[in-house]
């Protein structure tokens, strides 16, 4: 009798110490920001597409090859810099919830001009991918083969009849998408399971909100060569991945400032 009320006693002592851990409020995640701009030393020569299919449409739109586009202030467009995750280790990373707030817009990829629009683009899972054609009276189709972690897709794109994808898992690198029809067409899609990913625009600037503080990986590639390595990014090196190691400071930006990029880079 004596050890069952011993027994008893050291239970409710510990019920009530889970008890009392479990009424501390876990504290919230810190959350930081990323910005950066990335500058070509190169030349990117105007390279332009002779159509070889629907030539009376096609030709009306002036087609450039779209491998290095370099705009404002030497500014070099459709890199990509997005979190590592050790997809094989089911690594996660917490989500701020300003993200989670209503329905997710569409990341939407349009056929329109005989080529994709935008070239180089990022989705999330949680967003639905939506495929247009806005050719009137030109058909295209829209070949995902390159897919790595979800089911591969190659469909026709009506005219008026939107195609909608959900996709469930990351990908590892961003994946070629093209148009049979017209084999000069090419896209560039970035999927992931989280929002924590970005394209540099126009002036080559970019910039990822709201990441949980602390040391992350960032991946930086771009379509010409894939991931760059020995890239000078924020005091750190880009290794043979094109990962570097990158301190988010809590409540504030960490602004990488110009990120110089040269033909070498892109193995030019």
């Amino acid at each position: 009798m004596h050890h069952f009320h011993s027994y008893r006693r050291l239970k409710l002592a510990v019920v009530s110490v889970l008890a009392g851990l479990l009424s501390v409020p876990t504290l919230a995640a810190e959350w930081g920001s990323l910005k950066g701009r990335f500058t070509y030393s190169g030349k990117a020569a105007e390279e332009t597409i002779e159509p070889t299919k629907d030539t009376e449409f096609c030709s009306k739109h002036k087609l450039l090859n779209e491998e290095i586009v370099v705009g404002k202030e030497n500014g070099l467009q459709n890199v990509f810099v997005y979190l590592y995750l050790n997809i094989r280790k089911g690594e996660k990373v917490d989500i701020h919830p300003d993200y989670m707030e209503g329905d997710p817009k569409p990341a939407v990829l349009d056929n329109s001009g005989c080529r994709f629009s935008p070239h180089a683009m990022t989705v999330w899972t949680r967003q639905p991918f939506k495929i247009m054609n806005s050719d009137e009276g030109i058909g295209h189709n829209t070949n995902a083969q390159t897919l790595f972690s979800n089911p591969d897709f190659n469909e026709q794109v009506p005219n008026g009849s939107p195609i909608t994808k959900h996709f469930e898992k990351s990908e590892p690198y961003p994946a070629e998408f093209a148009c049979n029809v017209h084999p000069w067409m090419k896209a560039i899609v970035l999927i992931r399971d989280n929002p924590y990913i970005a394209t540099s625009g126009d002036k080559g600037e970019f910039e990822i909100k709201n990441i949980p503080d602390g040391k992350h990986k960032l991946v930086f590639c771009h379509e010409t060569k894939g991931n760059l390595r020995d890239l000078s990014v924020g005091g750190d090196e880009t290794d043979r991945r094109g990962t570097a190691s990158l301190e988010i400071p809590a409540g504030e930006t960490l602004d990488l400032g110009e990120i110089k990029i040269t033909p070498d880079h892109l193995g030019k």
